[in-house]
């Protein structure tokens, strides 16, 4: 008996079992799982610090072409060359913000839209109480201040709530200020 089982053993052994195919059901969860995950990770990529804040940056900011911001409804067009300081500046101060304050005038509105064109005739350097890299906090602009400039980490181009509330209470002494963002040196958020 003892050889009569070992030959059946071997039979077991040799003998090829049918594969058992994965069922359809089952492939379509696996790849639906795979797709699931690869969304995961990319929004993941996409929505988490910093490169969402870089994305939406990129939406709401405008190009410095020449010396005009062209905005939808209005221009900010800077004169003698202003477009060139600010630049030195933003560079000069890389590893921190800055603040200027930029005076100048608002053309009259000739075709009835919400701002006339902003033009920026000079600027200067408010006094700076502190600042650091992403954070800047200083004397307040003069009432001539049509826009109140201050610049942000590389490609941050969005105002936190801190720059909201100064634009408010600038608001209060000149109702047409404008708050614009410098991140870039062609690039700006502007903010009414």
């Amino acid at each position: 008996m003892d050889e009569e089982l070992r030959k059946e053993l071997e039979y077991l052994n040799h003998e090829e079992l049918p594969e058992e195919k994965p069922s359809r059901l089952k492939k379509m969860i696996i790849i639906g799982m795979a797709v699931f995950l690869a969304l995961l990770m990319i929004s993941f990529i996409f929505v988490t610090f910093p490169i969402g804040d870089i994305l939406q940056g990129k939406v709401e900011s405008k190009l410095l072409k020449g010396n005009v911001i062209d905005l939808d409804s209005f221009k900010i067009i800077f004169e003698s060359d202003l477009e060139e300081v600010l630049k030195s500046y933003y560079f000069s101060e890389q590893e921190k913000e800055i603040s200027l304050c930029l005076e100048g005038y608002r053309e009259e509105d000739r075709h009835n839209t919400a701002f006339g064109n902003y033009y920026i005739t000079s600027l200067y350097e408010p006094k700076t109480y502190s600042s650091a890299y992403n954070h800047v906090s200083f004397e307040s602009c003069s009432a001539e201040t049509v826009v109140i400039l201050h610049t942000h980490p590389y490609k941050r181009c969005v105002a936190s709530e801190q720059d909201m509330g100064m634009l408010a209470g600038s608001k209060e002494v000149n109702s047409n200020v404008l708050m614009v963002v410098m991140c870039e040196p062609d690039r700006f958020s502007v903010y009414e």
